[in-house]
């Protein structure tokens, strides 16, 4: 996998951008993003197992969040809004309407992405699938392996929320 032109100029040196613009080096996410990602520590510990489990093959999980106001023992300093990712889909939903279809109508967008990438490259690459926040994992999928990007290949910080989403009913 090669990365993406300019990711990883990016990540050494904040000056580049996954389309080869200039980065805005004053609020570069390597540095002060406002807008760190958050996901449950049961989510990162199910999808880095995931990741190992599938391992050598990569891993690619459609995550959606829950705001935080609606978490379960949510900690009091994250804004209620903020988005909590707490789901994941599973990787095959839908299989057999991408099928018929020849796209994946099977599953939501959602609002995140997890990727593994097995061979231990810590960049976004022109292979994978973008969403507005992209978690990759690399060996050997601890949570300190997890790194987080947004769509343009810009590190953003990754909060480990101690919490739990609401329980889901399906009404009858």
């Amino acid at each position: 996998m090669s990365p993406v032109d300019g990711l990883a100029d990016d990540a050494v040196n904040g000056t580049k951008d996954a389309t080869g613009g200039e980065v805005d080096t004053e609020h570069d996410a390597t540095r002060d993003d406002p807008a760190p990602v958050h996901i449950t520590v049961d989510l990162l510990a199910l999808l880095c197992e995931r990741a190992a489990d599938a391992d050598p093959e990569a891993e690619n999980v459609v995550l959606d969040a829950t705001p935080a106001g609606e978490l379960i023992d949510a900690p009091t300093d994250i804004d209620p809004a903020t988005p909590v990712l707490t789901h994941f889909y599973f990787p095959s939903a839908g299989g057999s309407v991408s099928a018929v279809f020849g796209m994946d109508l099977g599953r939501p967008a959602g609002s995140a992405r997890f990727l593994s990438h097995p061979r231990g490259d810590r960049h976004l690459t022109e292979e994978d699938d973008l969403a507005a926040a992209v978690l990759v994992a690399v060996p050997p999928y601890e949570r300190e392996n997890v790194i987080a990007y947004d769509r343009r290949g810009r590190r953003r910080e990754l909060v480990v929320v101690d919490a739990e989403p609401p329980e889901e009913r399906v009404e009858e």
